[in-house]
Parts: C-alpha cells; sequence; structure tokens
C-alpha cells in the first residue's frame, strides 16, 4: 500500500483560485451543468482553453465516452481524429498513469516514464502536432461508480510544477464530492454499436464462459469465436476478458444502484406541509 503523498505548502493565491471554482461548480444541480460550469471555471481561473471532461462507467470506457465537453484546440476535427484513432493509445490510460492517479488525483504527462510507442506516439503524433505542449488530468468519482477525466491543455507548454500539480488534486478531490451528489445522465451502454451476435458474446464471457463454451453454445468455430472476441474488446477499448467483465458489471452495478434509489426516494412533502415545516425553522 502507497503512502499518503506529504502535503505541499501553496500560495494563498492558489486556494483562492480553487475555492473560486468549487463555488462556481456547487451551483451546479446536474451533471451537465457541472461540465460545463467547470470548463468555464477553468478557462477563468486557470486560463486554461484547451479543456476535456469524459465520462465512463470505468477508468478505461472513459477514454471512449462518445460525447464528451471539448473546448479549445481539443474539439472538432482534432476531436474526431483522437475518437478514431488515439483514444486507445492515450497517455493518461496507462496502467502507470492509472496507479499514479489512485495515489493523487491529479497528474501531468510529465510524470509518466518509459512509456510504450503507443502512448509516446499520442504525444508526438497528436497532442503536439495539434499545439496542445503540456497534458494534465484530473480524476473525478461520480455517482453510482461512474469515473470522470477532465484534460487540462496548454499550447505554450507551461507545465504545472508540484505546486500546481498538487493543489489540481486537491481541486480534484473537493469536485468529486460535488459530483458524487449529482444525478448523472444515462451513460452510453457497451451494448451501443454492438451487433446481436457480439452482444451474446459478451454475454456469455461475463456471464464466464471460455472460448470453447462460447462456440459451442453459438455453434461457431473456436476461431470465429477468437476473431468476435478481437473486435469486441476494439470496439469497447478494452484490452482482455477481466476489463470487459468489469465493464459489464460496472453498468449493471450503476443500473441496480439507480433502480434502488428511485425504489426508495423520499415522498414529496405537500406544499402545505412543507410550507409548515418551513415556519418553524424559521
Amino acid at each position: 500500500m502507497s503512502s499518503p503523498r506529504r502535503p505541499v505548502a501553496l500560495p494563498s493565491s492558489e486556494y483562492e483560485r480553487i475555492f473560486a471554482i468549487l463555488e462556481s461548480c456547487s451551483r451546479s444541480a446536474t451533471l451537465d451543468s457541472f461540465k460545463f460550469q467547470l470548463m468555464e471555471s477553468l478557462h477563468r481561473y486557470y486560463r486554461c482553453p484547451n479543456t476535456t471532461f469524459w465520462t465512463g462507467h470505468t477508468f478505461s470506457s472513459a477514454f471512449s465516452d462518445p460525447k464528451p465537453v471539448t473546448t479549445g484546440r481539443t474539439t472538432g476535427a482534432a476531436l474526431d481524429e483522437y475518437q478514431e484513432r488515439w483514444h486507445t493509445k492515450d497517455v493518461f490510460a496507462t496502467p502507470q498513469s492509472q496507479a499514479l492517479l489512485r495515489r493523487h488525483p491529479a497528474i501531468n504527462a510529465r510524470q509518466l516514464r518509459n512509456l510504450d510507442s503507443g502512448p509516446s506516439e499520442y504525444l508526438t503524433g497528436f497532442l503536439y502536432r495539434n499545439h496542445l505542449r503540456s497534458a494534465s488530468l484530473m480524476h473525478l468519482d461520480l455517482s453510482h461508480g461512474a469515473h470522470a477525466l477532465v484534460g487540462l491543455f496548454d499550447s505554450e507548454e507551461q507545465t504545472p510544477d508540484s505546486q500546481g500539480i498538487y493543489a489540481l488534486g486537491l481541486l480534484a478531490r473537493q469536485l468529486s464530492l460535488l459530483a458524487r451528489a449529482l444525478p448523472t445522465t444515462r451513460l452510453r451502454s457497451w451494448r451501443e454499436g454492438l451487433t446481436a451476435r457480439q452482444i451474446e458474446v459478451v454475454e456469455l464471457i461475463a456471464d464466464g464462459s471460455t472460448n470453447e463454451e462460447v462456440a459451442a453454445i453459438l455453434t461457431l468455430s473456436l476461431d470465429t469465436v477468437k476473431k468476435y472476441a478481437s473486435r469486441i474488446f476494439a470496439l469497447l477499448s478494452v484490452r482482455n476478458r477481466a476489463e470487459l467483465v468489469k465493464l459489464v458489471l460496472a453498468e449493471e452495478l450503476s443500473l441496480n444502484q439507480q433502480e434502488s434509489s428511485r425504489e426508495f426516494a423520499p415522498l414529496p412533502i405537500p406544499e402545505s406541509r412543507s410550507d409548515a415545516i418551513e415556519g418553524r425553522l424559521l
């Protein structure tokens, strides 16, 4: 188990910036409103015009969010290219990045070492080519166990120092507290974009069936099942069967929690009764 990160002394101006963003985001009543309020606040208080907000049932699936909120140089053609070619190679999608974010919910790409060819190519072939010279990420917890990834990209290569990353981590923790209390819009289901046969294969894998068992149940050859599995992994941006099962179970858990919250939601207080209660509290 990793030791907790030591506190870093921050100037009062950094705390004022954090409090201003939190105050602004605290006015949000929905996750959609929260996203746009946070983007606007990052522009205003961090002077960061290039931002992204991705959500997913799991950390890995957030990178394939079909409808992220993006601003500045991360919009338009750059977003289309990212979703088509680069989301599986994102430098922040690596196990190293995820491990760092578990210890502190904000990191900069410069903290990552010994990158494989995919993430290295992502930096030079996508970010730098689009004049995004510095990349930082905040990880937020959402309701029902979902995840949000907030990217901050600088065109002038003004990489945050240790104080800046520590401050972003403090901000991320407090933003998570706000975001977990907000009702989420429906996240993209893993079923969307898959054929009926592919969905059958996923459900059997999630039930613990081996490739051989899937082949026998669906009357397919083993090679065909393996091809189905490879195609499904690519479409859902998962690397193996374990991540696929996690994605399916995360969605089931989220749906069960939402159903449970609706089932046990408190009954609305009649207006006259509400006025009486409010009057006694005044």
